[in-house]
């Protein structure tokens, strides 16, 4: 059966290298990717500090790539978008918070712990501001489609079929978790990341937590899209060595002091630095 929410938001690996950001802002398709991954990964912080389900992040993460297929990241600051989606997410998901603690949690971790935002302050509105302003942005681009499926719910089930031990369903997790952050589920289905999740998992893990699974062939006898699975894990493992790279480079570049970096001044300024997201950021589902 064709899931009909992830096939109306399709694309091709060649549609990434003509998005707005690429094509009319100079962006590389790699600084995009480290770009939505940074976005991404505020998302994932700022959720687990607000107890949201990872479902509600999952989805706020589609959002955002969902938005940068029409939008540039040169428009709007990816932290920005990466706030606004995560509240509308809490509507959608129906887990809700109030902007008075949702708002001091996104300064907190878009800041790196520097700046802080209680309400009634000037920072507090700037940010409640821009959330619902940009809230009706994202609405339109997105056309008001919430619906998304996601590949936890397919893992889930994998999980139950293959009979996987808790270790290799919680490093599954866990890769599954890293695919958010990139524009994965604009090019694959859910099944085929949450496929290619457990193949990585079964890969980084010694034989004896394995759980009888050797090498890949269960995807065969699961009918799943080898060469979908394949790119997948690929993507994931080469986005995996340019963050470490990138970082590297940073370091050096600035004297390995990046954690001196100036918090945002403006929720509005594309040119604000960004801090170092850590790859991984494992939750469970709630």
């Amino acid at each position: 059966m064709v899931d009909r929410e992830w096939t109306d938001w399709k694309f091709t690996r060649e549609d990434l290298k003509r998005t707005p950001s690429v094509v009319a802002c100079g962006w590389t398709v790699e600084r995009e990717e480290l770009d939505r991954a940074k976005a991404c990964g505020l998302i994932h912080s700022a959720s687990r500090k607000l107890q949201l389900p990872q479902i509600t992040s999952a989805s706020a993460c589609v959002y955002l790539h969902r938005f940068f297929m029409r939008h540039s990241l040169k428009e709007y600051h990816h932290y920005n978008i990466a706030a606004t989606c995560l509240f509308v997410a809490c509507k959608a998901e129906e887990s809700l918070r109030k902007l008075e603690s949702f708002i001091p949690v996104i300064v907190y971790y878009a800041s790196k712990g520097n700046r802080k935002a209680p309400p009634g302050t000037a920072e507090f509105e700037k940010w409640r501001t821009v959330i619902l302003r940009t809230e009706v942005v994202i609405l339109q681009a997105l056309c008001f489609d919430m619906v998304v499926e996601h590949p936890h719910v397919a893992l889930i089930d994998l999980c139950d079929r293959l009979g996987l031990t808790r270790h290799l369903s919680q490093m599954a997790w866990n890769f599954v978790a890293d695919c958010m952050r990139l524009p994965l589920c604009l090019v694959h289905s859910p099944r085929s990341i949450s496929c290619a999740s457990v193949s990585l998992a079964t890969r980084v893990s010694p034989p004896e937590l394995r759980g009888g699974l050797v090498d890949d062939s269960w995807l065969d006898r699961i009918g799943a899209d080898r060469a979908a699975v394949a790119d997948v894990a690929q993507w994931l493992l080469e986005f995996y060595a340019r963050e470490a790279q990138s970082r590297m480079t940073r370091g050096v570049a600035d004297g390995a002091a990046e954690t001196a970096q100036t918090p945002i001044s403006s929720p509005g300024s594309a040119a604000s630095p960004m801090p170092h997201i850590q790859p991984s950021p494992s939750s469970e589902l709630k």
